[in-house]
């Protein structure tokens, strides 16, 4: 019991010092807190994603998510392109019911090739007048925001915009 203690207080504290690691290292990047008046988030839960390669960093409140797996439809822009579907994972918070929605993170997966015909607007893949922002990407995926993703104000959307601004993806290659 007291060696259960020890490894699971020496994991957190690993745990601990690799995301502070991560983050010091990573300070060049823009991170913008959506509420600085809340109090820090501790992340201690990863999603890893083999299949496409990437993991997630999430805050502990999310013990118990789900994800959902669901597809992004590309409208032509232009009468060249064909319509374009890939992959959307959504990343539920484990509070979120049938009657109290909280806010989702998405993930759209697109192929490099597809990628490439989005950036230069060859498909849409919402009606909003901006395009998705790429997370990251690996040797076969790129892993972007959808446009306005966050724009139903569901429940929790602040700390969701939180986790997205710690730039929580880490993409691998597959």
């Amino acid at each position: 019991m007291k060696n259960n203690k020890i490894i699971s207080m020496s994991l957190v504290v690993i745990i601990a010092i690799g995301l502070g690691s991560y983050f010091f290292y990573n300070k060049n990047k823009t991170v913008t807190p959506v509420n600085t008046a809340t109090v820090p988030i501790v992340y201690t839960t990863i999603y890893s994603n083999k299949e496409y390669g990437f993991a997630f960093i999430l805050p502990s409140t999310w013990n118990g998510y789900t994800v959902v797996k669901n597809s992004w439809e590309g409208n032509p822009l232009n009468a060249k392109t064909k319509k374009e579907t890939g992959p959307k994972l959504l990343i539920r918070n484990p509070k979120w019911t049938e009657t109290l929605h909280y806010e989702d993170l998405p993930v759209l997966i697109f192929t490099l090739a597809q990628w490439d015909s989005y950036v230069k607007e060859n498909f849409s893949v919402s009606a909003a007048p901006i395009q998705a922002t790429e997370m990251g990407r690996n040797n076969k995926y790129v892993f972007a925001l959808p446009p306005r993703w966050d724009f139903d104000y569901s429940q929790g959307y602040e700390e969701a915009q939180s986790i997205i601004n710690m730039n929580p993806l880490e993409a691998f290659n597959i």
